[in-house]
């Protein structure tokens, strides 16, 4: 991994501070975002609920909210169509949220990921039907999915589609109601989560009736969950959406949140990004992975204490097996990747008919990290391939897919993430053209780069520092962590951890001054011996750590290297 400073105006960074009254630090954090004026400075750092755009800029959202509020009026009955992953459970529970407070008759079904997949198909659809819907709305899904869409118009049901994935049509039926914003052409913001086009639906829904979007707005902890977990790029929208749900969730209105974050022991914690990523979602995810999606859905409806805790019980016990079948998933992937020629082909194929479909995508994303190339998994059952890929930056996976759909089943996804449902006989011919089209791709032998915002040595660090950090936040795609750059620095207490010992943690030491440190996906850069007699240059950023109600700093490693070039010349092997 290469490591590159970012370049920065100096005297700019000194004009923004003294113009906005900001820090030095944080006016250099901005410059290396780009946002190099004034104006774009206080907007980014001064979000507030009210820079959301008009959600009738969307082409068809008059429309679709003149058909809720027919069925309003008539008291039918509306199904949310959900998904069994976070962003798609938390977007139909949030529409329930906000439909059944204003008087709509509303419930919600949520597909199986092994028994039904993902979109709307007609075995739902007839089941919807039948429990009285007369109107479907579907949520972080269904844009593929339109001959089901006109079958539920043939039973007699409305159906609205919201969703924010690719469509692999040339043009839209412009007789189906959908709002994705990647398909409008007037609606500019086009990183939505699933949940976050539901918000704007909501939003629509209630200008149009005249009520205050703070009715709306105290649901938005459930749309921040769902867009954080879908790494959807943490800008414009998203940042609104994510900052103010961070704040939100301290004071969620939700009893199962309250009752999870209790679990969690973050009651009495500020939450980032990073926790809801690493504690929150993998929780909710594996019940749509390897249980019951539905379950991930009542677990933000239902109020009864005792429900809530055996939906929590029910959580632990499918992430536990979660990580079972994905330590066995993986395992076998990494001994099967050694007979692959990764240079010549630069990414990776594999399939199996043991493998749980619920955590392809977890142990492809894995892969794909820890060989930085392109990754397709599938996992076969009755002579159906279920994929999941994980892509990097500059291969586009969808279009790949795209490319090879004649020979597919039904794909869809995003740039970085998709999915397909091939045949067992057409898999070796997908193999192929997969390959030919990977190689396509030119960015695949750009060297990767880790960008430095500036030098900070850990000995400077104060909570002061960490407040200026933290106005930069919340980071994630599109808003990466800031990262600073230390020398000469040693390690105390190295302990690993987690599958594999693929993390460490312990203490690092600089001119005396000590902080807790921990590195995830770094185990395998340092030894447990012989860090003992080395000095390593690292990569890093701090974060505020809450142990026992007591507040510290957490060093975080990004990545590392030996520094000690006396240990090198007596370590080197003839």
């Amino acid at each position: 991994m290469t490591w590159e400073y970012i370049s920065k105006d100096v005297s700019l960074a000194t004009f923004l501070e003294k113009e906005i009254e900001i820090s030095n630090l944080t006016a250099t954090l901005l410059l290396s975002r780009g946002i190099d004026t004034v104006d774009r400075a206080k907007k980014f750092l001064e979000t507030e609920i009210s820079d959301f755009s008009n959600p009738f800029l969307f082409e068809n959202m008059e429309k679709i909210i003149d058909k809720i509020l027919e069925v309003r009026e008539k008291k039918s009955k509306v199904f949310i169509y959900g998904d069994y992953d976070v962003d798609g459970i938390t977007a139909a529970v949030f529409l329930v949220k906000v439909l059944s407070q204003i008087g709509i008759n509303v419930d919600y079904y949520i597909p199986s990921r092994v028994e039904e997949g993902h979109g709307l198909d007609k075995k739902n659809l007839k089941y919807m039907r039948s429990r009285g819907a007369e109107l479907v709305i579907t949520v972080d899904s269904s844009i593929n999915s339109i001959e089901d869409v006109r079958y539920g118009q043939k039973l007699g049901i409305d159906v609205i589609v919201t969703d924010h994935h690719k469509s692999v049509e040339k043009e839209e039926d412009e007789e189906i109601l959908y709002i994705n914003p990647k398909l409008s052409k007037r609606y500019d913001f086009k990183y939505l989560s699933g949940a976050g086009v539901a918000l704007k639906l909501a939003q629509a829904l209630y200008l149009k009736l005249g009520i205050s979007l703070d009715e709306v707005h105290k649901f938005i902890d459930i749309v921040m969950i769902g867009t954080v977990a879908d790494v959807v790029p943490m800008v414009g929208e998203n940042r609104i959406i994510i900052k103010k749900g961070l704040e939100k969730i301290k004071n969620t209105e939700i009893p199962g949140l309250k009752s999870l974050l209790k679990y969690l022991k973050f009651n009495n914690k500020t939450m980032t990004t990073t926790d809801i990523s690493y504690f929150v979602s993998p929780l909710i995810n594996a019940l749509g992975r390897i249980g019951v999606a539905k379950i991930g859905a009542d677990f933000f409806i239902e109020k009864n204490e005792k429900k809530i805790f055996d939906i929590i019980e029910e959580m632990k016990k499918m992430n536990r097996m979660r990580r079972e079948y994905e330590k066995i998933m993986y395992d076998e992937a990494i001994e099967r990747v050694k007979e692959i020629d990764l240079i010549e082909k630069k990414a990776i194929f594999l399939s199996s008919d043991t493998w749980h479909p619920g955590v392809v995508g977890v142990v492809s994303s894995r892969l794909s990290n820890k060989y930085e190339i392109p990754v397709v998994l599938i996992s076969f059952e009755n002579g159906f391939g279920k994929a999941s890929s994980r892509s990097v930056p500059g291969v586009n996976i969808f279009d790949i897919f795209k490319n090879c759909s004649p020979m597919l089943e039904r794909f869809g996804g995003h740039d970085l993430a998709a999915g397909f449902i091939v045949k067992e006989e057409n898999l070796l011919e997908v193999e192929k053209q997969f390959y030919e089209e990977v190689k396509k791709y030119s960015s695949l032998h750009e060297k990767k780069i880790l960008k430095i915002d500036f030098d900070l040595n850990i000995e400077q660090i104060t909570s002061e520092i960490l407040d200026d950090i933290e106005k930069i936040a919340p980071y994630g795609q599109g808003n990466r962590m800031p990262l600073f750059f230390d020398s000469n620095l040693e390690f105390l207490n190295i302990k690993k951890f987690g599958v594999d010992n693929k993390h460490f943690g312990g203490i690092i030491v600089k001119d005396g001054q000590t902080f807790s440190v921990v590195g995830f996906d770094m185990g395998k850069y340092i030894d447990e011996t012989e860090y003992k007699i080395q000095k390593f240059d690292v990569l890093y950023y701090p974060e505020r750590f809450i142990y026992k109600g007591n507040e510290s700093i957490q060093i975080k490693i990004k990545d590392m290297k030996i520094k000690d070039d006396f240990y090198d010349v007596f370590t080197q092997k003839n």
